[in-house]
């Protein structure tokens, strides 16, 4: 299916074009019209259409429009052109159609809906309505959000001009601005599969956000998550990003709320408290979490905090038991998710008050989170998948971990429950199709045993022995 966008103001416009198409392509082709745009143009990376029209004819002014002035840069891949009825024209258009109907599907969100999602994330604190958008179709993307919230002073061309040279510094990403909530969303994005060429597009533009003499607006910065879903908490990190930058530490990036420059190392009975924490909300439900926050609790009056200092230790261990749940299970209350709560521990006017109110939230937490753990069958497909494109990289459990934000022994465990097998049998028997793979191209059996990791070779041609019934030299030999 070809799908094509065209900003038009004319209603007459999509049934223009379908006119101009050859009767042969016109049932392979998908129109949508939209309003010209006045902010930035941006569209989820499953919904990136054929080309972009713009009705300059019924509308001559807007060939001077900014924003459609960005389209080539933002999206150098997808053709541009400006209508017009002439021969022309319809034959560059029905080319078009006839080459494009073959290879483009549908979009998984078309540009309509794009608009609403990002205005939707941008504008209200209670993320609703989300369920329209197929989350599932998203799977195998990653997102990286970094926000921007407009005081008034900017002017459009400057921020036009920024977002231009990002993009073109960042192929893989998008703008949205927001002008009722004056937010701009800056969001770097790639395939699940790519995530270290994204999560070294994240730190490259980090390491540009913190470098003297920086020409780039000041954003704040939240981590990849995967998924739209994941698109929504990494926004969210960066807008918290905000409130902590109200205590005492300024910050760029979410990952510095946990670990703060300059921040005193804590003493070693409260992070084994935290530790305990996190340990008993991933592994036991969290039966004997409120146990532990009080130990928290104590040991930080012990400490004699003020009650500034406990509100940023307080917002740590809020977030990082958030992401534990976040990453574990699916909480049944979208308040839960909003990031609301760090504007009420600002708010919060004495040490008895936050802590009665920490325990509230705990609770309420707890007794709405769903024992089912979330996203876990696409989570699943991933790492297999992943473990199939990288069978040659020697990963290691800790590895392949780092990669997908979850914890070791939580992936060990699901990944026995969810396929049978243990992490390190599952390699294995996927080594061994490799090894069968790669003595079909010739390639000599110590130099197979290498490529997949065995240092020993005898310990491959015993492996492979066992798999196979036969040695390596002889499954090459047949």
């Amino acid at each position: 299916m070809c799908y094509l966008i065209v900003f038009s103001s004319s209603e007459s416009i999509k049934t223009q074009l379908e006119s101009l198409l050859s009767s042969s392509v016109s049932s392979l082709v998908t129109i949508e019209t939209a309003p010209y745009p006045n902010g930035f143009v941006s569209l989820l990376p499953g919904g990136l259409p054929a080309a972009f029209i713009a009705d300059t004819q019924n509308d001559p002014e807007q060939i001077q429009n900014p924003w459609l002035q960005l389209l080539p840069m933002q999206y150098p891949q997808i053709p541009y052109y400006n209508y017009d009825a002439s021969p022309d024209f319809a034959e560059q258009l029905d080319k078009l159609a006839k080459a494009r109907s073959r290879s483009a599907a549908a979009p998984l969100a078309s540009y309509a809906q794009t608009l609403a999602f990002l205005e939707q994330i941008t504008s209200t604190p209670l993320i609703t309505g989300t369920e329209k958008l197929n989350f599932s179709a998203y799977t195998k993307y990653s997102f990286a959000a970094c926000a921007l919230m407009l005081n008034g002073n900017e002017t459009i061309p400057s921020l036009r001009d920024a977002c231009g040279n990002l993009v073109k510094q960042y192929p893989s990403s998008f703008c949205y601005i927001n002008y009722q909530s004056n937010v701009l969303l800056f969001t770097l994005y790639a395939k699940t599969g790519d995530f270290t060429q994204l999560e070294l597009n994240r730190q490259t533009f980090l390491d540009k956000m913190q470098s003297e003499g920086n020409p780039c607006p000041p954003f704040k910065v939240g981590i990849i998550h995967h998924g739209l879903p994941g698109l929504i908490s990494s926004y969210m990190e960066a807008v918290q990003v905000y409130y902590v930058n109200k205590l005492r530490t300024p910050c760029t990036y979410f990952d510095e709320i946990s670990s703060p420059p300059g921040q005193p190392l804590k003493l070693q009975r409260l992070k084994e408290i935290e530790r305990s924490i996190r340990t008993d909300i991933q592994f036991l439900e969290g039966q004997n979490v409120l146990q532990y926050v009080r130990l928290w609790f104590d040991e930080c009056k012990n400490l004699n905090s003020t009650l500034n200092e406990l509100k940023y230790d307080l917002i740590n261990l809020y977030s990082t038991i958030k992401y534990v749940l976040f990453d574990m299970y699916n909480l049944k209350l979208k308040r839960i998710k909003s990031g609301l709560e760090v504007h009420e521990i600002l708010n919060i006017a004495t040490l008895e008050e936050l802590e009665r109110w920490f325990y509230n939230w705990l609770i309420y937490t707890l007794d709405n989170f769903d024992l089912t753990r979330s996203n876990t069958d696409f989570q699943i497909d991933e790492v297999l998948q992943f473990i199939t494109n990288h069978i040659t990289d020697g990963l290691t459990l800790t590895k392949i971990s780092s990669y997908f934000y979850v914890n070791p022994s939580y992936l060990s465990t699901l990944f026995k429950k969810e396929t049978g097998q243990t992490y390190i049998s599952y390699v294995t028997k996927v080594k061994m199709e490799k090894a069968c793979e790669l003595l079909n191209s010739n390639f000599k059996v110590f130099e197979v045993s290498s490529m997949l990791g065995y240092e020993d070779i005898r310990h491959f041609r015993n492996t492979f022995k066992k798999y196979h019934g036969i040695p390596p030299s002889e499954y090459k030999a047949k």
